[in-house]
Parts: structure tokens; C-alpha cells; sequence
């Protein structure tokens, strides 16, 4: 006999639950204003009145022993009768509501009915369903009397439904872990290096412990840590998540995930994507009353869960679109229904550690074990600062006043007073003239101000439903809502800022250092997470700055020839700021060398798109093929522009690019697509007041602050740059640095081990050094 643990709100809600969708924020808002009412209830019980009662009983039905748990809000004594009392907070007006307006939730109550009285042999029981309406605070019990025969009914009858799905669930986890049990590895041989990268993973992963994993491009990253991911799970609860930093990233692991299914692999892995992007809107607003796949979506959510586990087994964003659309509901939400029943997640960084976004049910709730492989760890310091960072512009709030000015009720007292506040600080602080004004303590009446305007706004928002100006207020109020929820983290590790920034004022919450909440969100909510990347050195930031020094490091070997990459630094010329306009000439000249030494696909790397544009405009473009980064292209146009730069013309092809951006990082430049590339500078980010900021606030948290805010992360760009040449152990080509900071030991301390460089001095012709690398490197080959 099976034994399946079942908690009673899981059961009832998969079950009963009808409604419309909230978001996310509304849901952890309904979760705080639903403990907090609950609180209060609570605390007006009796002396002989009990809270939060925990029961539990064996259920056995036909070839599975159920283990059926929760907690009942309250067991209350009165006039010598026991009444199970199950609280619920409401915005709906309590007139509307019955005993049948929420089924699940009468249901929950007389499950926990049902097991009382069986542990305590009562043959009635009277159930008590509270409604407590969340602005007035007004209370609705609906009383009902039960004898244990009806509760008995009602408790074979749900356990019946639920064991329909629970069998379905349980018979792909059984085919699940007997293929994860059987799964060998889909290549006839590994690749050097890889075997051990995959033990030293799983591993960890088994331990549940935290490992920075360093391991060169080609090897096989993807694959191994699927495969040994796979391997470490031994139970239902745990879920594999794949993270990415960019949209890009995502290809790679769903690819990897079909192949291993070709092999025998049974699983069922979502890819989870923004809801911009999974909208079936013309403009994203979820409201129930604007939005017909919110409306109504728990009514119909039980199908289209059945619907899509029983066919599909990798749920994609345009299958999961579809699917939402067949049962008219909200994809985006579907999607994260599905990942209940996924073994793999695979996923942006946000859906974990962003505090704005994150995935309650997994990182703030108790029941399942993530495991977490998190690719291009290098990322994550950048990536986490900004997710505990925030900003609101006065511009944000004089939109607002202006939308506003037709609305009842009015909440223009509320904004303008924000409005003034802000207003009034900008010229305390002379921001006009200093620019950047900045705090270590958050401005709390700011907090107050915005927390007043958003109760206006809210109230707006549910009640003018069709206002022609509802669209921008729901912006505005988002906007606002993310500063306050950034808010609620500050400490000494923040800084408060006000300044101007594109002739706009701009009030900031700036995070410095969110190691303290990723290194929560690992240890607390986590069962092994592997940070892995091809750059992750200095090891020392990466751990301070992500896990606060916790987890340990392994590294594999470059497998390949370090020959195969010509490595030329060029330490003639200064790329300083104050340099750049002496340096073009050198630049040109070395663009020039490339495109000459072999016809191919060439990128140059500058460190801003000022000093791209500088050399672009003084470049001959004539004989060759000549693209350019834009700025503000979108995901489809970058798509494209790569597919062409990787394409062969007549003639050879050189892209100007920028550091640091989707050319330089998570792309696969394979063969004859990238011949090679020119970093200009050492990409030290920009010499502005925040980051002599974060410089300073390093030094005094015992760290090398100028290392840690310009150095390291700079090199780690140059790094990346240099791997989209050789990623795959036939590829060739060349790569050259170009400043003479290279000559410097920290920088050479900083290059990777594998790198066989070639230093040039002013009088060394490029050109040569380069036809003589191609011609040795092809005649061996």
C-alpha cells in the first residue's frame, strides 16, 4: 500500500476552488491582510479556546494509505459543544456570501470536521465558516451542523476526486524516477573535463550543499548539470530549476531536456516566461473585469491542468499560450500552475531571487525542495543588486496627478502631497546643482506619503474598472508599489538617493550588496544550489558577494588546445577616457589587420557606445561588411542581427559591439560564424559618484573596494568576450586586447590559465603576427 502525504487546503483547493485570478502582489498582500485578520480573530477567543490545532489522520482508500494533515483556525468550546471554526478575510460584500459562494472553503471545514470528530469519536459536530470583510472589519459566521455519516460523504467523496489526479501524478512520478534510475548518459563518450564537473555537481547537489563550479565553454555545461541534477532527485517535492540571466539562455536546457527524453528521460519541464510576454491581451491588465482569462480562471484551471499533463510533456510558451487559450485562461498563471506538477523549471534569476516576483510557493512557503543549477553565475552580482533596487521619478507622480484630475474619488490630496514632498527635497538638498544627493537612511514620510497614495489609487483601481484613465494609474500605482516593497529590505548595505538624471529627478533605493537575502533564499529555502559558469575568478568576490564567502569551488581544466586560440595583446596603446580620441587610429588599424589576415566574421568590443560610434564613423567601410549594435533593439530584431552576423558574405564582416551586452555573453558563435575578436580597454564600469560609492562601501566591509567595483567586474566582461571565439574543441581564431593596462600584474593575474598570450609593443605589425598564426594553425590542421 502507497502512502501519500496530503495537506487538507491543497486537496480542497485543487478541487473546489472557484474565482477569479489575482496577481502575485495582490496574493501576497490578500496572504499579509489574511494572517493579520486572522491574528485578530484569533486573539478574541476564550480561555478554553484553541488556535491553529493541528490533526491528522490515516486514511486508507483502495491501494493508497493517505496521510491527511492541516490546521484548523479554531477549536472553540461553547456551552459544552465543540465548533470548528475555519476564518476566511474578504473583500466581497458579506451579503453576497453563502455557504456555497466558495465551496473549498466550506469543504476544508468539514474535512477538518471529519478528522476531529474521528480521532475524538464524536457522531456530530457543528463548523463554523467566519468571512471577516477586510476594510470594515465586519463579520459573517455561517453556522452548520454535520453528523459524522455526512462528513464521512463528503470526505470519501473529495478523496475519490483528488485520487483521479493523485494516481495520474503518481504514476508519472513512478516512470519518472524509474527512468532517472535507468538514464545513462546520451554521448558514447564524455568530454574532458566533463565527468568530473557532472561528479562534483551531483554531489553537492545530494548534500545539498553550495558549489561554485568553473568550467571552460565546450564542455558540455549544460548537459552535465542537467543529467547529474536529474540523478540527485529521490523524491516528488524536489524540483530541478534551471536559471538563466538572459531570454537566450533558456534554448540551450530545453534543447538538452528534449534530448535526454529521446534517451528515455520521463519528465515534465516548463520554461516560465515573463507575463508581457505570455499575455493573450492586446495590453496587460489582469483584472478580472478587464481581462476575460482572469475572469472565472479557478473554474476552469482543474481542466486545463488535467488536459495539459495528460498530453504534453515540455511546456513551452507558445504551448502553454495555447492551451491557456483552448481553456480561456490566463497563460501566464497556467504556467505557473504547471510548474506544481513539473519536475524541471526552467527560468529567469528573477522567478527566484527577485523579492518583487519571486515564486512564493517555492522560496516562501515550506513544502517543496528547489535545487537550484544557476548557468552564467557571473551574472548574479549585477542581476542582484538591481533586483533590490528601485526608483521613482517625480515625472511618475505628475503623470499620475494629471491622469487623475477627472476621478472620483479624488485622490489628488494624497499625490500632491507627494508630489510636495518630493519637491520640497529636491530643493533642500540643491539636487539641481549637486546632481546626486545621497543617503544611508531611506526617507520614511517619503514611505508614508507613497503608502497614502496607494490606498487612493487602489481604491480607483477596483472601483473604476472602465475609466479611460485607468491604465496609466495602474502603471503609476505599480511603480510605486515596487519602490515600497524595496523598501521594506534597507539596511547599511541600501543607499537612498535623489538625483537628476536625464533632466529628470529621480528618488532611488540603491542596493550595494544583496548577498544577505540571495544567501537566505539559498540556505533557508534551498536543498543544493550549483553556481556555474566559465568565469567565476576571482572565486573569492563571487562568494562574498552572492553567499557571503559560504559554498565551495571547483574548477575544470581548459580541455582544449590552447594553440587553436591566437592571443594577442596589444599594451601600445592607452583606451583611458581621456586617451580615446589618440587610440583611433591604432583601433582602425587593428580592425583593418583582422579583416585582412582571413576573410571571416570578426565583432570589436568597446567599453561605451560613445567610443563605438567614435571609431565607427572614422572607419572606411568600404570592401567589407559593416554592422552595427543598435541600442534599443528589441528581442526579435537582436535575433535576427545575429543570425545575419553569423551568416558568410563575400566579403569579410565586421560587427561593432558593446561590452557587456547580448553580442559578448550567451551566444554560441560556432565554426565559421565568429573568426575572431577586438576587446577595446579592460571594461571598467563607468567613474561615477554611485560607483566610488560602492567602492567605499567595499573598502568598508574589508574588501579591495576599487577591485571589486571596477576591476573584477570589467575583466570578467573582457573574459567572456575572448570565450565566444573557441567553444567548441575544432573551432579557431584569434582574439586581441587592447590597452596597455594589460601590462599591469593585477591583469595578468586575472587572465585565465589556459591563456597562452602573445604581447605586442607599438612597432609589431598586427597584421603580420595574424596571417603567420593562420597560416601555422591551418597548416597543422
Amino acid at each position: 500500500m502507497k502512502t501519500y502525504r496530503i495537506s487538507v487546503k491543497d486537496m480542497v483547493t485543487f478541487l473546489y476552488a472557484v474565482g477569479d485570478l489575482a496577481s502575485q502582489t495582490k496574493l501576497r498582500t490578500a496572504q499579509e491582510i489574511g494572517r493579520k485578520i486572522h491574528d485578530e480573530r484569533q486573539n478574541t477567543y476564550g480561555i478554553h479556546d484553541q488556535k491553529e490545532v493541528h490533526v491528522k489522520t490515516e486514511y486508507p482508500y483502495k491501494d493508497y494509505l493517505l496521510s491527511i494533515t492541516g490546521y484548523i483556525d479554531g477549536l472553540l468550546q461553547r456551552e459544552n459543544s465543540i465548533i470548528i471554526e475555519e476564518i476566511k478575510s474578504t473583500s466581497t460584500d458579506l451579503s453576497l456570501i453563502n455557504e456555497k459562494t466558495y465551496p473549498a472553503h466550506l469543504m476544508q471545514a468539514k474535512v477538518y470536521a471529519y478528522i476531529y470528530a474521528l480521532n475524538n469519536n464524536l457522531k456530530s459536530i457543528t463548523v463554523w465558516l467566519t468571512y471577516i470583510h477586510i476594510e470594515t472589519k465586519a463579520v459573517k459566521t455561517i453556522p452548520k451542523r454535520f453528523n459524522f455519516s455526512q462528513l464521512k460523504n463528503a470526505m470519501e467523496e473529495a478523496v475519490s476526486d483528488y485520487l483521479e489526479w493523485i494516481t495520474l501524478y503518481e504514476k508519472h512520478q513512478f516512470e519518472k524516477a524509474q527512468s532517472i534510475e535507468g538514464l545513462t548518459f546520451p554521448f558514447k563518450e564524455y568530454r574532458e573535463g566533463q565527468y568530473h564537473f557532472m561528479g562534483a555537481i551531483y554531489q553537492n547537489l545530494v548534500r545539498e550543499s553550495i558549489l561554485y563550479a568553473t568550467a571552460p565553454t565546450g564542455i558540455g555545461k549544460t548537459i552535465g548539470a542537467l543529467f547529474s541534477g536529474l540523478k540527485a532527485i529521490n523524491n516528488p517535492k524536489q524540483k530541478l530549476f534551471y536559471l538563466t540571466a538572459k531570454n537566450a539562455g533558456k534554448t540551450l536546457p530545453v534543447e538538452t531536456v528534449e534530448l535526454l527524453k529521446k534517451h528515455g528521460l520521463n519528465v515534465k519541464a516548463i520554461t516560465l516566461n515573463s507575463k508581457e510576454n505570455m499575455c493573450l491581451m492586446d495590453e496587460v491588465d489582469c483584472d478580472p473585469d478587464i481581462c476575460p482569462y482572469a475572469k472565472g480562471f479557478y473554474n476552469r484551471l482543474k481542466a486545463g491542468l488535467e488536459d495539459i499533463f495528460v498530453h504534453e510533456d515540455v511546456y513551452g510558451p507558445e504551448l502553454i499560450k495555447q492551451y491557456g487559450e483552448y481553456h480561456k485562461i490566463c497563460p501566464h498563471e497556467f504556467a505557473l500552475e504547471i510548474s506544481n506538477y513539473s519536475d524541471i523549471i526552467i527560468c529567469d534569476y528573477n522567478y527566484v531571487f527577485d523579492p518583487r516576483i519571486r515564486l512564493i510557493r517555492y522560496f516562501e512557503e515550506e513544502y517543496y525542495q528547489p535545487k537550484l543549477l544557476i548557468d552564467e553565475a557571473h551574472n548574479l552580482v549585477d542581476r542582484s543588486r538591481s533586483m533590490y533596487s528601485s526608483e521613482l521619478s517625480l515625472d511618475v507622480i505628475e503623470t499620475l496627478i494629471k491622469e487623475a484630475k477627472s476621478i472620483k474619488p479624488s485622490p489628488l490630496s494624497a499625490l500632491n502631497a507627494l508630489k510636495k514632498h518630493m519637491e520640497n527635497a529636491l530643493i533642500e538638498e540643491d539636487v539641481e546643482k549637486i546632481k546626486l544627493a545621497v543617503f544611508e537612511d531611506i526617507d520614511v514620510t517619503l514611505l508614508n506619503r507613497i503608502h497614502h497614495a496607494m490606498k487612493k489609487l487602489d481604491d480607483i483601481i477596483q472601483t473604476q474598472k472602465k475609466h479611460p484613465k485607468r491604465k496609466a494609474i495602474l502603471e503609476g500605482y505599480f511603480q510605486l508599489a515596487q519602490f515600497m516593497r524595496i523598501s521594506e529590505y534597507f539596511t547599511k548595505a541600501f543607499r537612498y538617493t535623489i538625483e537628476i538624471k536625464d533632466h529628470q529627478p529621480i528618488f532611488s533605493i540603491v542596493c550595494f550588496d544583496a548577498s544577505t537575502p540571495i544567501q537566505e533564499t539559498i540556505q533557508k529555502k534551498t536543498k543544493g544550489t550549483i553556481l556555474f559558469s566559465a568565469t567565476l575568478q576571482p572565486i573569492e568576490y563571487y562568494s562574498h558577494l552572492l553567499t557571503k564567502g559560504d559554498g565551495k569551488y571547483f574548477e575544470v581544466p581548459s580541455p582544449f588546445d590552447p594553440k587553436r586560440l591566437g592571443l594577442f595583446v596589444d599594451v601600445s596603446t592607452s583606451t583611458k577616457y581621456n586617451d580615446r580620441q589618440f587610440s583611433i587610429n591604432r583601433i582602425i588599424d587593428t580592425i583593418y589587420a583582422m579583416l585582412e589576415s582571413k576573410k571571416g566574421n570578426y565583432i570589436v568590443f568597446f567599453p561605451s557606445y560613445h567610443y563605438m560610434h567614435m571609431v565607427y564613423e572614422m572607419f572606411d567601410h568600404t570592401g567589407y561588411s559593416v554592422m552595427l549594435q543598435d541600442r534599443e533593439m528589441t528581442m526579435f530584431e537582436r535575433n535576427i542581427f545575429i543570425e545575419r552576423f553569423k551568416s558568410q558574405d563575400e566579403n569579410a564582416k565586421i560587427l561593432f559591439s558593446v561590452l557587456g551586452g547580448s553580442f559578448s555573453e550567451g551566444i554560441d558563435y560556432i565554426g565559421e560564424s565568429l573568426s575572431g575578436v577586438l576587446v577595446v580597454g579592460v571594461a571598467l564600469p563607468a567613474f561615477h559618484k554611485l560607483n566610488e560609492l560602492l567602492k567605499d562601501y567595499y573598502y568598508q566591509e574589508g574588501f579591495n573596494g576599487f577591485d571589486y567595483a571596477y576591476t573584477y567586474p570589467g575583466m570578467n566582461k573582457v573574459i567572456q568576450a575572448v570565450g565566444r571565439v573557441i567553444r567548441t574543441q575544432e573551432d579557431l581564431g584569434i582574439a586581441i586586447l587592447l590597452d596597455t593596462r594589460y601590462n599591469a600584474k593585477k591583469y595578468r593575474s586575472l587572465m585565465p590559465s589556459h591563456w597562452q598570450p602573445h604581447w605586442l609593443e607599438e612597432e609589431d605589425l598586427m597584421q603580420n603576427k595574424l596571417e603567420t598564426f593562420w597560416k601555422n594553425v591551418q597548416t597543422k590542421n
